[in-house]
C-alpha cells in the first residue's frame, strides 16, 4: 500500500484491511519519507495552479497517490515508506511529464526512497501542447463550414513508409470555415482536409427542361495542394508553437457513377444478401459507399462519386459459407462501367496448439484469431476459435487474403516458437489464405524463453537509455521479435521472454518505439551494436553495452 496523508493538496484512495493483533510492548515508528518539488511553464518560468502529480509505487498492482499543486505550484507527498516510486505530471494544454523520461511519453525514472528521506528537489517544466491552424475555402474563396481536417505523422506498416492517422488530431471547420488542431506534440506532422462525399452546390447559369442538374462533391487536399499523400508537406512543429496560414482551397468535381456485377460461382443453390463496399484509398475512413446486388444477374451501382482509388469488397453467405471478393479499382472522371468482381469462398482452417519444455502440461493456449494484415476490412463476425484440450481448433469460413494471426495466452516466462502452415513459417513470413489453401496450421509455444540483463556504460559510468533488442538482419521485418527495455539511473536493464535467436543490442539516449518499422532504420549504427545469441531457456545476466548518443532520425 501507499500510505499518505490527507491534506488540502494531496487525494488518494486506498484500503486498509482490518489485522487483530496481539498487544505487544510499543515501538517507535520508523521515520516517512517526503517527496516535495515545483511545476512551473517551461516558457515563462511561471508556477502552474492545479497540476496533476501522481506518485505511483513500482509494484507488480502499483498504488497512485495524487496532489495538485497550489497557487505557487508546489506539491508535496509525506509519510512514504521505504520503496520504489514514478512520478508524473499533466495539466490541460500542456504535455504531460514523466520524471525521468526521455524523450516525453517513455517510461520515467525509478526513485529509490530510504527510510526518512527527504527529497524536495524535483522541479517539472511543462511545454503547452503546439497547434496547427488555417482556413479552408472553396474555388469561390468561400469559407467552408464541416470540412474535416486531421494531422497525419510519417510511418511504417509492414515495412512501407506512409502518413499515419495520429488519434485526437482532427477537428472540423467552423462556419467561416477555420479550424485549430491541438494537443500536438513535437514532431512532423502533414495536414490533411477530406471532405470527400460531400455535396457542393454550383450554379447553373442554364439547365435545360427535363436535364438533371451535374452532381458536385469536395475530395480531399494535402497541404500544400495535393490529392497524393507522397506530395504532402511535413510541417516540423516545435514545442509550444503555434502554426497559422496552413490554408487550403477545394475545387469542388463531377461526380460520377461505378457500376459492375458480382460473379457468383457456377452450381451454388443458396445467396443470402450481398453487400458491397467501396471505400475511398484516400485519408478518410468517411468515403464509405454500401451497395447490395440481387439476382438474377447480382448488378450493383454507385451514383455520384468522385474519381478517384476505391477498395471494393463484395460478401455474402453463399450455401452456407462466407464468400468474399476483394478489388482495388481506378474510377476516372467517365466513371466506370461493366465491372466484374468475383467472390471466393473462405476456408476452414484447422490446426493445433502444442507447448513444449519444463511443466508444459500446466500451461495451454485457450484461443486462436486471425485478423486482417493487408489493409482489407473485416466487417464479419470476428474470426476466433477456442483450443480443445487436446490442442485442436478450427477457424471457420476465413475469406482469401493476408491474416495475422493472435494466440494466447502464452505460458509465463515462454514464447512462441514456432507457427508453420504446412511446411510454410508463418511466423516470420505473411500467412497468405488462398480458396485452395488446406494445409494446417500448427503453432509450439515453449515455456523456456530467455532473459537478457546487463548494463550500458557511458565510459566508465552508468547511463540511462532505452534499450533495443533487435533480431539478426535477415529477420528485421519481424516486429514481434523486437524487445524494448529501460537502463535506470544505475545502467542496469533486463529483458525476459526473448526468443532464442540472434540479436544485436543497442542502447539509445531516445528512441519511439514506432522506429522499428522504418526497415533502414538501424543501418548507420551496425558497427555500434553488440552482437549476441540468446538461447533457449538460459540466462544471460551481465550483457554490456556502450551508450549511443542522440537518436535514430
Amino acid at each position: 500500500m501507499l500510505p499518505l496523508p490527507f491534506h488540502a493538496s494531496t487525494w488518494f484512495c486506498c484500503c486498509l484491511p482490518f489485522v487483530a493483533h496481539a498487544q505487544t510492548a510499543p515501538t517507535a515508528p520508523e521515520p516517512s519519507g517526503v517527496i516535495s518539488g515545483l511545476v512551473i511553464d517551461a516558457h515563462t518560468n511561471k508556477p502552474l495552479r492545479r497540476a496533476i502529480v501522481t506518485l505511483s509505487t513500482v509494484e507488480t498492482r502499483p498504488q497512485d497517490a495524487v496532489a495538485w499543486t497550489d497557487a505557487n505550484g508546489r506539491f508535496s507527498f509525506g509519510y512514504l515508506s521505504l520503496g520504489r516510486y514514478q512520478l508524473r505530471t499533466s495539466k490541460e494544454a500542456y504535455q504531460t511529464e514523466v520524471y525521468g523520461a526521455k524523450p516525453p511519453g517513455r517510461p520515467g525514472a525509478i526513485l529509490q526512497i530510504a527510510t526518512g528521506q527527504l527529497r524536495s528537489d524535483f522541479v517539472f517544466r511543462l511545454q503547452l501542447m503546439s497547434s496547427i491552424s488555417g482556413i479552408v475555402r472553396d474555388e469561390d474563396g468561400d469559407p467552408l463550414s464541416d470540412a474535416y481536417v486531421m494531422a497525419m505523422r510519417p510511418g511504417f506498416q509492414r515495412q512501407k513508409r506512409k502518413l499515419l492517422p495520429l488519434p485526437g488530431a482532427a477537428t472540423s471547420t467552423d462556419s467561416y470555415g477555420r479550424y485549430r488542431l491541438t494537443g500536438l506534440a513535437p514532431g512532423k506532422y502533414a495536414v490533411v482536409v477530406a471532405s470527400v462525399n460531400r455535396p457542393a452546390l454550383k450554379m447553373q447559369p442554364e439547365v435545360s427542361a427535363g436535364q438533371l442538374q451535374p452532381q458536385y462533391s469536395y475530395g480531399h487536399q494535402y497541404y500544400p495542394g495535393s490529392d497524393r499523400a507522397e506530395s504532402a508537406a511535413l510541417m516540423a512543429v516545435e514545442p509550444a508553437q503555434e502554426i497559422s496560414g496552413i490554408d487550403f482551397q477545394l475545387t469542388a468535381q463531377l461526380t460520377t457513377s461505378l457500376q459492375g456485377r458480382v460473379i457468383i460461382p457456377a452450381g451454388v443453390t443458396s445467396v443470402g444478401q450481398l453487400s458491397i463496399n467501396a471505400s475511398s484509398e484516400g485519408p478518410s475512413s468517411r468515403a464509405n459507399f454500401v451497395a447490395s446486388a440481387s439476382p438474377p444477374d447480382f448488378a450493383f451501382r454507385f451514383d455520384q462519386i468522385q474519381p478517384g482509388s476505391y477498395l471494393l469488397v463484395a460478401q455474402a453467405p453463399i450455401d452456407g459459407k462466407r464468400y468474399r471478393g476483394v478489388q482495388r479499382i481506378d474510377v476516372g472522371p467517365l466513371g466506370l462501367r461493366d465491372l466484374a468482381i468475383q467472390v471466393e469462398p473462405g476456408v476452414d482452417l484447422a490446426g493445433s496448439v502444442s507447448v513444449e519444455g519444463p511443466d508444459a502440461a500446466k500451461y495451454a493456449a485457450a484461443f486462436v484469431g486471425l485478423v486482417p494484415g493487408d489493409d482489407i476490412p473485416w466487417n464479419g463476425e470476428r474470426l476466433r476459435a477456442s483450443v480443445n484440450k487436446d490442442g485442436g481448433f478450427k477457424l471457420t469460413g476465413v475469406p482469401p487474403g493476408v491474416w495475422d494471426i493472435d494466440i494466447g495466452p502464452i505460458p509465463p516466462g515462454g514464447y512462441l516458437k514456432s507457427m508453420l502452415l504446412g511446411d510454410y513459417d508463418v511466423l516470420t513470413q505473411d500467412m497468405t489464405i488462398r480458396s485452395s489453401t488446406t494445409a494446417p496450421l500448427k503453432i509450439v509455444l515453449s515455456t523456456r524463453a530467455a532473459t537478457l540483463a546487463g548494463d550500458v556504460m557511458q565510459g566508465d559510468q552508468p547511463a540511462r537509455a532505452v534499450v533495443l533488442l533487435a533480431p539478426e538482419a535477415k529477420l528485421r521485418h519481424v516486429a514481434s521479435l523486437y524487445r524494448f527495455g529501460l537502463a535506470d539511473e544505475k545502467g542496469h536493464f533486463e529483458m525476459k521472454n526473448a526468443p532464442p535467436g540472434h540479436y544485436v543490442l543497442y542502447a539509445f539516449e531516445e528512441l519511439e518505439q514506432r522506429s522499428v518499422g522504418d526497415p533502414e532504420f538501424l543501418k548507420p549504427f551496425a558497427s555500434v551494436g553488440v552482437s549476441l545469441t540468446l538461447h533457449e531457456g538460459l540466462n544471460t545476466l551481465d550483457q554490456k553495452v556502450s551508450l549511443i548518443h542522440g537518436a535514430p532520425q
